[in-house]
This record gives C-alpha cells, structure tokens and sequence, in this order.
C-alpha cells in the first residue's frame, strides 16, 4: 500500500505485512508565473490566462475545537506533492487523495480541474476522482493575488477489470481476490527443521512465524522454536513470496516461508525441492513438574527429541498449551500445594498424537513465555505486578515506550516525518511517566532506525510491565481520508485488550479525533507475549490540521498524557482486584 507506513513488517519476513511501503516524499518546486497588473506603453497586453475562469478557494472542512489553529503561511507558490509519487502505480479506480502543499496559505488550488481545500499553513488534500486510462495524471494549478504555478503529475492505473469474463472480475481494491491453488506437492516424505540462519537467532521472541494459509495478509497463529521439525508437503508462491506447506501433526496443516527452512532441507535440483529425513521424529512427554515462584508460574514440561510444534490460546481466565506430534503424555489434574492467589490449576488432555494442557488462573493472563532448553519446554506464566501504591499505579513499574519508526513511516503534506513527531510523543510520554514514579525503558532516542523485531527483544530484557508503541497514521488507496481519519489503538494478544480499550478511551477524551476502536492486527511490535503490548495510531499525519497540530508542544502533550492516562487506568484495574 503506497500510502500506508511499514510496522507490521514480520519478525521472521523482512519483506512484509503491517501497512506496506513507506510513503516517500516527493518535492517538485515550480517558479511562480507573475501576471503583472500593468502593461509597458505601446507593449502589446499580455496573453491571456490559459485558466478559463478564476480559482475558487475550496471550503475547508469544520474546524476540530480540540485541535490547535492551523497557523498561517505566506510565501511564494511552490507545489510541492507528498503523494502520490510520480509514476505512482495506484491501487484504486475510483477515486483516491493526493495530498502536499503549495507554499502559502492564501492560495487556491485546482486539481483536475475540481476545487481542492488548501489550509492556512498550505497544506493541501484533494478527495478525487482517479483520472481516466486516456489521461493518467493530476494536472496541478494553484494561485493567489501574486501569480500562478501549474503541474502536471504523471501516475500509473491499475488494469482494468475484464467484464467479459466473471472469473477475472476483480472486487474491493483493497481485499483482492485470492490467487488459483497453485501447491507444487511433495511426494514423498521429507522431515525438515525450521529456523534458518539469518531469519532467527537464539532468542525466545526470534520464531519461525506460520499462519493458517500462505500469503503476508494472513494471521500469524503459531510461533515455533528453532529447530523444530516438521513435515514438508507442499510449496506455493503467494505475495511475491515463496511458501512452505508443512504438518504439525497428521491434524493440522500450516505454511512458513520458504526462507525458514534450515538451508540443508532446500535442494539444489529443482525438480527435488526439499530434502530430510524420510522418517517423522519420536517426541515422547514426560511427567509435567511445577515450579511457583514470586513473579510467575513455570510449568516445566521435559520432551525427548527436538522441540515440538506448540500453540498457545487465551480466554479470560485460562491459557492452553497444545503440544503436536507427541506421544506418551501422561493424564495430570493438579493443583498448587499450597493454595495460590493466581494460579487455580493445571490439567492435560491426551490425544492421538498431541496433548492439550489446560492451565486455569483466578484471574485474567498477564503474560507468558515458552521457553525451550535441553529436550525441556517451560512454559512460563507471569504474575500480574502488585501495585505498591493504588493511588499512583505507575509507581515502581518499568514501561517501555517505543517511538515507532524508522525504518519506513508516513509523511505529512508539509513534510512533518512521523517518526520525527512521536519521537517528541515519545520523551514527553517518558518524562510523565518518570513523574509518575515508573521506570522507563525507550527502545530509540535518536532518529536512528531500530529494527522492528527488536522492540518487544528490548522490552522483554527489560522486565517491563507494559508496551506501548507510538505511531501516527495514514491510509490505503481508495480510503476517504475526510470521512475515515481518527484514533485507533491496535493490540495482537487477548492479554493486551484491557490496555488497548482503556489506552483508546483517553486518545478520544486528549486528542478529539473520530473514535476507530480498540482492535486486532498483525503487529510485530505488539506480538510479545511477556507483558500487556499495545501500538497506539493516534493522529493522521497525512491530514493537514493534524500534522499542523502535531507540529505543537501542547499537541505532542496531549497525546502523551492520553497514553499515561490509559497506563494508570489500567493498572489501577490490577490494584482493585489484589
């Protein structure tokens, strides 16, 4: 998506998923054309203005009271289009935004013809029509009392849809219809180990991803240690990039990368594909041992041969463990000797082939962490934090703030770098929290980029109690961003959703926008599973009254303080119940 900004990229995929390409900036300066108002005597007039009637300032949309004044600009006209780029590939039909500025605030500006709202400090963005097969560009005019500048900016339009023919209708622009089953099988069997060198390392939050189906748009669902073997059945290629079919067990089915496969089991001959071992791995369970301890729960599960494929599920107060292609897992029903305030008890489910353990809480998951080591998976679940002091919740906890981007982010129509503005969210952010007696850990200080798999790394070595990541947003092609624009707080685990919904309330009470919700996606910042992990969407950069007032001291505030006030709520929900 050329308008949408990369943070959802996978831990395990540096090619993908969270809102695609980075919107680039792309400045174009044009001199000003000055008709004079006089002519020379005996000089013939000048020719007329090629613009067959003057430019009309479009109206600007009503002002928001919660947001700053947009302040005024004057200087000379220069066009200056942020999106799209020229040669853009646009992914919409219909109609799409074009945004950037002109330089001064006192213009009036026309795109294609039609009347485009231009804010006081220039900014400018146009709700169009995409132009037509015949004409594939946005002819640019704009001018005020001083003159007028002209541009033409050339773009690129998607095929259009063959009518003729039903199979090849294309629907929504934005949930294209999925590609023909193209699987190339595996004939025969072929064991491989996951974990390729490069794609993970020795860290328990550097897994192999896999997902239901192949393809980048699908939901992450398992994350599996280096070297876990697994049987390969199949291969596709699907978002550009090449998938794996694989077997957790003869029940389920996922896909990884092709990249995730250790580079012994990929064959130099074509035809071959994959080679390995031609005989499944033994995985024999042996009796489960509990460990309680004052900041978690260790449930210490010893595995003979190399790890197993696991899967992790959350209701409100449980977490199930699923182990797959294990034999031999003995029945248990336990519970804590003596009683514990958080943990109820632990039972298993023997299947054919798997075991399903079931560990009931008195309360809500907080966090957890599979762990393997030595033919030994510990699956450790995390206390919540008891709060030392109810009317300061904050106190004596260690919250990570991460300023999102870069790599990649959005782009304003004056040039505002997202990064940039919630680096600045981000220190005030730190400053209240540290006034609010927490411990803060920032995962950049610098507009130095930090790789997105490393931000929950970072947060998890710290011990932090809570997540959050700053971002600004921006939209996909075919999106009114007039009608669509507002906060939204996004979340990836059933744990993070009291954080995410409390963290969402304060965004619309501090920054006044439309309320988006409190919802799911497939972020890699938020995918840790050690603490509560949230990635706020604050503001639209890409909308000029928000850039303008993201540009503000008082603006930057009131996002940080929304986000400390979402933070205190919330821990001051885990006070009430201790």
């Amino acid at each position: 998506m050329p308008t949408r900004k990369t943070d959802l990229v996978s831990i395990s995929n540096p090619h993908f998923t969270m809102k695609a390409s980075t919107i680039s900036v792309f400045t174009i300066y044009v001199a000003a054309i000055v008709t004079s108002c006089s002519t020379a005597p005996g000089r013939p007039a000048p020719p007329p203005n090629p613009v067959s009637a003057p430019i009309v300032r479009a109206p600007l949309p009503p002002p928001n009271p919660k947001l700053p004044p947009v302040p005024a600009v004057r200087g000379p006209l220069q066009i200056n289009v942020v999106y799209p780029k020229p040669d853009q590939l646009l992914t919409a039909r219909d109609s799409n935004f074009i945004f950037g500025s002109v330089g001064s605030g006192d213009a009036a500006l026309q795109i294609n013809g039609v009347p485009v709202p231009v804010w006081p400090d220039g900014a400018f963005m146009g709700w169009l029509k995409v132009p037509p097969d015949s004409a594939p560009r946005y002819d640019l005019v704009a001018a005020n009392t001083t003159g007028t500048v002209r541009f033409t900016l050339p773009i690129r339009l998607p095929p259009a849809p063959d009518t003729t023919r039903r199979d090849s209708l294309v629907g929504d622009t934005l949930r294209p219809p999925p590609s023909p089953d193209t699987v190339i099988p595996v004939l025969r069997n072929v064991y491989a180990a996951l974990g390729a060198a490069g794609s993970t390392v020795d860290d328990t939050d550097r897994v192999t991803i896999a997902r239901p189906a192949p393809g980048n748009g699908q939901e992450y669902k398992w994350f599996l240690f280096p070297g876990t073997v697994v049987k390969v059945t199949g291969s596709q290629k699907a978002s550009g990039d090449d998938f794996v079919r694989i077997e957790l067990d003869s029940g389920q089915v996922a896909w990884v990368l092709r990249s995730e496969l250790q580079p012994r089991y990929i064959s130099a001959d074509s035809a071959q594909q994959f080679v390995g071992d031609s005989v499944a791995p033994v995985r024999r369970v042996g009796a489960v041992r509990i460990e309680p301890g004052p900041e978690w729960i260790d449930f210490i599960i010893p595995v003979t041969g190399p790890p197993p494929p696991y899967l992790v599920e959350e209701t409100d107060r449980s977490l199930s463990l699923l182990l797959y292609g294990v034999t031999g897992a003995p029945v248990i029903s336990m519970m804590p000797q003596p009683a514990d305030a958080y943990f109820n008890s632990v039972s298993s489910t023997p299947e054919q082939n798997r075991v399903r353990y079931s560990i009931n809480l008195n309360r809500a998951p907080y966090g957890y962490l599979a762990l393997w080591q030595n033919g030994t998976l510990t699956f450790r679940v995390r206390r919540p934090p008891r709060i030392a002091d109810r009317a300061n919740p904050l106190r004596g906890l260690t919250i990570t703030v991460d300023p999102g981007h870069p790599p990649a982010g959005a782009t304003g129509p004056t040039g505002l770098y997202e990064g940039d503005a919630v680096l600045q969210v981000g220190f005030r952010l730190r400053d209240l929290l540290t006034q609010a007696g927490a411990n803060v850990v920032m995962t950049r200080t610098t507009p130095d980029p930090v790789e997105l798999g490393l931000r929950p790394i970072i947060s998890r070595r710290a011990n932090a109690h809570a997540f959050v990541s700053i971002h600004l947003n921006a939209f996909p092609d075919g999106v009114n961003p007039f009608a669509n624009n507002g906060s939204l707080t996004l979340y990836f685990w059933p744990h993070s959703i009291p954080l995410a919904t409390v963290t969402q309330a304060a965004l619309l009470e501090y920054l006044g926008l439309r309320d988006n919700g409190a919802k799911f996606q497939n972020i890699a910042v938020a995918r840790g599973t050690w603490m509560p992990s949230i990635l706020t969407e604050g503001a639209f950069v890409i909308m000029p009254d928000q850039e303008a007032a993201l540009r503000t001291p008082s603006y930057q505030e009131a996002y940080a303080t929304a986000i400390l006030r979402g933070l205190q709520t919330y821990f001051a929900s885990l006070a009430q119940n201790q």
